[in-house]
């Protein structure tokens, strides 16, 4: 998902933070969902909808209550049957407590259907969730959004992160509209009024990735040829009345996946698709082989090509490597924020990502404060915020400076084709651990002044540097002096490059910054005239050259 965070509130993310910090209730957490088979169907001029779902388990201890998730407001559980019998149940605080009839003892399987009806009270913002239901000049259409806890707004489910399951999906929609949704489309059932389209996904799946969209669309599609030759089709679902627009659009999807498929590893759905499907409201979100994008950035002129880019990036960062819980957005966020960059250097060059990075270091001390990796696991803006998407890209951007681009590249690459990881979960320690077997050293000191520090005014070291100079023939001495001034709320350790220039050459020289203040001493064949540190911008700081002499 990319935020467009110019639009966002204070009062907006200070009402989300408070609102949304429900927790899960822990015994969700005593059973591992294998497979979902979700049935649903929609009434758009009603806003309502309803279905069954089935859930098939595997206990992980004794239980003596199954919890899902499914929200008070906008579901009502109308039965729910364990192991083919009807079981009683507690619809209480945003979750099902069942009873089920027999204790399911650890390692043994069982299974759950559940029966429930809803209504929408989801009005497609970004900060919300759940079913959009959009009527446009008679047009009827549905859309979902579920990060990170909205799932259970609108099916009964276990509604975290870390729990991927199967799943065949049948939507029931008017035989007007065509319904979209994960995985491949196995069948169509034709009725008189509604048709039910079966979609089904054999790659292990988020609740949050889980997608509905339903309109009237125009499709077209292209083939995308994998590293070993096999094709996969990639789909575009889009309003008539749009699809000139987004044929140029989405003209560059191919050489994108190509890119992430060469750069990091081979695109990880390829045995079902990649599609895209338009849809109306604020939710450009990454499901898991459907990205929805907003119909207000279909525009014809590629203006948000880099919102294409986040969202396709999120297969590799999310969708196959998904976090384990939302302290860890980061390595989704900032992980396809930092894709963008990449992507700009490759298809614009270095100059297009040197202009990317300076933008997001180009806002007021403090911006980003606080941690990279989230405090809260339910807090929407703590997971959500600038600093877990910009300065997360930033981290990145930093420690490539740190360790080198083969290095980098090489850790990137390393992580991301984990087996043991594959369509699972990953944490900040398991990237960090990657980084340091590959780099050879350890990079406590790096992760822990960059994304585990919290601080409450300062996002950044901010230096004031003064420098001299004397003959000392034929050579000339230069004396520079380095000033920490904000390390009393956080001091920062930091190899950078200092440059020292003169009429015709620059002289560079490599320098590790670590104490509030620093003296450093160098020889030049010339005549100095201007000292900077860092000049090729690796580091996100703050620098003022305060005089010539000290």
């Amino acid at each position: 998902m990319k935020y467009h965070f110019y639009y966002i509130g204070v009062l907006v993310l200070l009402f989300f933070t408070i609102v949304h910090a429900k927790k899960n209730d822990p015994r969700i957490f005593g059973y591992d969902v294998q497979f979902y088979e979700l049935s649903i169907g929609f009434d758009v001029p009603m806003k309502r909808f309803g279905g069954n779902v089935m859930v098939s388990a595997e206990a992980l201890s004794k239980l003596d209550t199954i919890v899902l998730s499914a929200s008070n407001k906008t579901l009502t559980i109308d039965s729910i049957f364990y192991n083919g019998r009807k079981v009683n149940f507690h619809h209480v605080n945003d979750h099902i407590f069942i009873i089920p009839s027999t204790k399911p003892l650890p390692n043994r399987s069982f299974e759950l259907y559940v029966f429930f009806q809803g209504v929408s009270d989801f009005h497609g913002e970004y900060e919300g969730g759940g079913v959009f239901f959009n009527t446009d000049r008679g047009v009827e259409r549905i859309a979902t959004s579920s990060q990170p806890h909205f799932a259970r707004t609108w099916w009964p489910c276990k509604d975290v992160p870390d729990d991927k399951a199967t799943m065949n999906i049948n939507i029931t929609v008017p035989n007007t509209l065509t319904a979209v949704s994960n995985g491949i489309l196995k069948n169509i059932e034709l009725g008189e009024k509604t048709n039910t389209y079966q979609w089904e996904t054999e790659y292990p799946i988020s609740t949050y990735l889980v997608s509905v969209a339903a309109s009237i669309y125009r499709q077209y599609s292209e083939t995308y040829t994998g590293l070993n030759g096999q094709k996969m089709k990639i789909s575009y679902y889009v309003y008539p009345e749009h699809y000139f627009r987004a044929q140029k659009d989405f003209e560059n999807t191919l050489k994108i996946v190509q890119f992430f498929s060469s750069t990091f590893c081979e695109y990880p759905f390829i045995n079902e698709k990649l599609g895209f499907v338009e849809v109306p409201g604020q939710i450009t979100m990454e499901h898991q082989t459907i990205v929805s994008m907003s119909d207000n950035i279909i525009t014809g002129d590629q203006q948000y090509e880099l919102t294409l880019v986040h969202e396709i990036s999120h297969h590799w960062w999310g969708n196959l490597l998904t976090p384990a819980n939302w302290q860890h957005t980061w390595l989704n966020e900032g992980f396809a924020t930092y894709a963008e960059a990449l992507w700009l250097e490759h298809s614009k060059g270095k100059l297009a990502y040197n202009k990317f990075i300076y933008d997001l270091m180009s806002v007021n001390q403090g911006q980003y404060s606080g941690s990279v990796i989230g405090e809260s696991d339910t807090a929407f803006f703590d997971s959500f915020s600038p600093r877990v998407y910009r300065k997360g890209a930033l981290v990145l951007h930093m420690l490539r400076g740190v360790v080198g681009d083969s290095i980098f590249f090489t850790t990137m690459r390393n992580y991301i084709n984990l087996q043991k990881f594959h369509y699972g979960n990953v944490t900040t320690t398991d990237f960090i651990s990657e980084c340091e077997l590959v780099y050879g050293k350890s990079l406590k000191w790096f992760f822990d002044e960059w994304v585990y520090a919290h601080t409450e005014t300062i996002d950044r070291p901010e230096y004031e540097l003064s420098w001299t100079d004397s003959s000392d023939f034929p050579n000339y001495s230069v004396s520079v002096l380095l000033k920490q001034t904000t390390a009393r709320t956080q001091l920062y350790q930091m190899p950078m490059t200092l440059s020292i220039s003169s009429v015709n050459n620059i002289y560079n020289f490599k320098i590790e910054n670590s104490l509030p203040t620093e003296m450093f001493t160098f020889t030049v064949p010339e005549k100095p005239r201007w000292v900077e540190i860092d000049r090729e911008n690796w580091v996100f700081k703050q620098v003022k050259v305060i005089d010539k002499k000290y």
